[in-house]
């Protein structure tokens, strides 16, 4: 900002040199002009000033926020994207989260969550898993799994 400044500056001693008559219409036209750039130069500086301020303080809230999040939020309970930090990839499902129960589809071992509600639901619900469109869950009352219970139903049939 200070380039501005000093170029306003410039341009007034260009003016002074010139040695134009105040008395003059472009004389005065050419002194307004410079005061105006003068008083724009200030009022640049001065916002400039202002969005530094801003700058820093908004940098606050955002490190405020960042330490707020990190003491409520839990830490995530997977370890990584591909499974269940308790457990095993054998397991057909997994209830790792209070909401959420984590099944593993039989046909391409894909891990697929859903809500824990749709095992107490009185309805019957297919859960479908996302990549191969299979059934990996079956709400028959009971929470057993899709593979489990469509063992079940064949034994019960023989």
């Amino acid at each position: 900002m200070s380039e501005l400044k000093e170029k306003v500056a410039y341009l007034q001693g260009l003016a002074k040199g010139m040695e134009l008559k105040e008395s003059s219409k472009e004389g005065k036209l050419i002194k307004e002009l410079l005061d105006v750039l003068g008083d724009v130069v200030d009022e640049i500086n001065e916002l400039a000033g202002e969005q530094d301020e801003l700058i820093d303080y908004v940098e606050e809230m955002d490190d405020d926020l960042a330490a707020l999040e990190d003491d409520f939020y839990e830490e995530d309970e997977y370890d990584d994207e591909e499974g269940c930090c308790c457990c095993d990839d054998d397991d057909d499902y997994c209830e790792c989260d209070d909401d959420y129960v984590e099944v593993t589809c039989p046909q391409c071992k894909e891990v697929v969550c859903f809500d824990k509600d749709i095992l107490d639901s009185e309805d019957l619900i297919e859960v479908v898993c996302p990549v191969c469109d299979a059934v990996v869950f079956v709400n028959n009352g009971e929470g057993v799994p899709a593979g489990e219970a469509e063992e079940a139903e064949e034994t019960d049939k023989e």
